[in-house]
């Protein structure tokens, strides 16, 4: 048994061209989703270049294979690290490139090293989400950096409000659109029969929580079906975004 991810990303039906990006590393233990800023020129270079740019960072920390990393905080660090990279790299080519100034992108990276129990540090900025579903539970493991969300955790409107509030994309943080960003990081133990799931709005704005661990559920099986069954909902949704998932969990290898 080993920990592997897949990942299926969709334009939708409604977007001309898909900005959202992902990496499936399962040799690194490393599993990546980003999604450009919609109406922003160069979502989609934003996107690809914090990915790229994320991948490597940590591929040059790690080696070429996941490994048995004691110290979190020095793992969670180089999420830290990596994410600045990215930051600052959709900066330059925005300099370089004045008709992508201004361009930017959510980020969710998680981060697995080996060893027992499995560890997964997380790091992300935006509105792209992490979720554990353990026990038939699913769990938030992010916070949407996102100006509803503010609203929501200073009481100023009700949970049932933000599913429809006009203001609901604007994001609070992104990558590449500051000097400097700050991601949120955590790092989590993990069980045997635990699902994380990454995914962008494209997948949350057209499915609540408890529709995605029903289909979860419902699907139980590879991470592959998952994915399909999640990106298929999405679109039965209505497919407003590009939606992209990123499954990971124990599979036989």
């Amino acid at each position: 048994m080993a920990w592997r991810g897949t990942g299926l990303t969709d334009v939708g039906r409604v977007r001309p061209s898909n900005q959202d990006a992902l990496a499936v590393l399962n040799h690194l233990g490393l599993w990546i989703v980003a999604d450009g800023m919609g109406g922003h020129p160069g979502g989609d270079v934003a996107s690809r270049l914090a990915v790229e740019t994320i991948t490597a960072s940590i591929e040059a920390e790690t080696g070429t294979t996941a490994h048995d990393q004691t110290d979190r905080r020095e793992h969670e660090a180089a999420l830290r690290r990596a994410i600045a990279s990215a930051n600052r790299a959709i900066r330059q080519e925005g300099i370089a490139h004045p008709h992508l100034a201004g361009m930017g992108t959510t980020v969710v990276v998680l981060h697995m090293t080996a060893g027992s129990p499995a560890h997964a540090s997380l790091a992300h900025v935006g509105d792209s989400r992490a979720y554990l579903l353990r026990a038939r539970t699913l769990i938030p493991l992010t916070q949407d950096h996102s100006l509803v969300e503010e609203y929501l955790r200073r009481g100023l409107i009700a949970p049932r409000e933000a599913l429809t509030h006009p203001m609901r994309h604007i994001l609070t943080r992104a990558v590449g659109t500051n000097v400097q960003v700050e991601p949120d990081v955590s790092s989590h133990e993990l069980q045997p029969d635990d699902v994380i799931l990454l995914c962008t709005d494209g997948l949350t704005k057209m499915l609540d929580d408890g529709q995605i661990a029903d289909t979860i559920l419902r699907t139980d099986r590879s991470a592959e079906t998952i994915c399909q069954a999640l990106v298929n909902e999405a679109i039965r949704g209505g497919g407003d975004d590009n939606v992209t998932v990123v499954v990971v969990r124990q599979e036989c290898v």
